[in-house]
């Protein structure tokens, strides 16, 4: 080979190597992207999933001082699918939405009294975001049971802002009214 030859090969060879390490960045940076968009997209569906099954499976009144209570900010019962404890038995939950300059925050706490660190769910909601409950008439009311009174589970609970649209909605899977003996204890119907 003369002189020539081995800087041209020398040249062609070389610029395979830079288009290739070119291409493989470009590849992981795209491989980064689409992990980054993906993981965010898991955490968001397991928010969700954990919020249908929260209301899916909230317990219903055996006695007044343990049925579902609800305003447009706050939302308290019990449920047979805490996320942070075993699931099967009633715990005592809490949905909180609370405000600052740049929306609404929905925290989710469970245990008796608040015990467990509370969890930011969802991301930023719309500051006018709201909890609303489905009657049975089929009545949107934007609070649950607030004199105790009220024993019935509630169809529905959504998750809206002010212009109507819904972020959550979740509908109760148990029936709308306990009993007083030990079945409600042992999740049974």
């Amino acid at each position: 080979m003369t002189l020539m030859e081995l800087l041209v090969a020398m040249v062609i060879g070389s610029l395979v190597i830079a288009l290739v390490v070119r291409g493989l960045g470009l590849s992981l940076n795209l491989y980064n992207r689409v992990a980054n968009i993906t993981s965010t997209m898991d955490v968001r569906f397991r928010q969700a999933r954990w919020w249908t099954q929260s209301i899916g499976s909230l317990v219903p009144c055996t006695d007044p001082g343990h049925c579902v209570k609800g305003s447009d900010r706050e939302f308290t019962g019990f449920s047979f699918a805490p996320i942070m404890n075993d699931a099967g038995k009633r715990t005592s939950i809490q949905w909180l939405l609370t405000q600052d300059a740049s929306g609404s925050l929905l925290t989710y706490t469970e245990g008796a009294d608040g015990d467990s660190k509370p969890l930011d769910m969802m991301g930023k909601l719309p500051s006018d975001a709201s909890f609303a409950y489905l009657h049975a008439d089929g009545r949107w009311t934007s609070d649950w049971n607030d004199d105790g009174q009220n024993r019935r589970l509630p169809v529905a609970v959504r998750i809206q802002d002010g212009s109507g649209a819904v972020w959550l909605y979740g509908t109760t899977e148990q029936r709308p009214y306990g009993r007083d003996d030990y079945r409600d204890f042992l999740g049974l119907q």
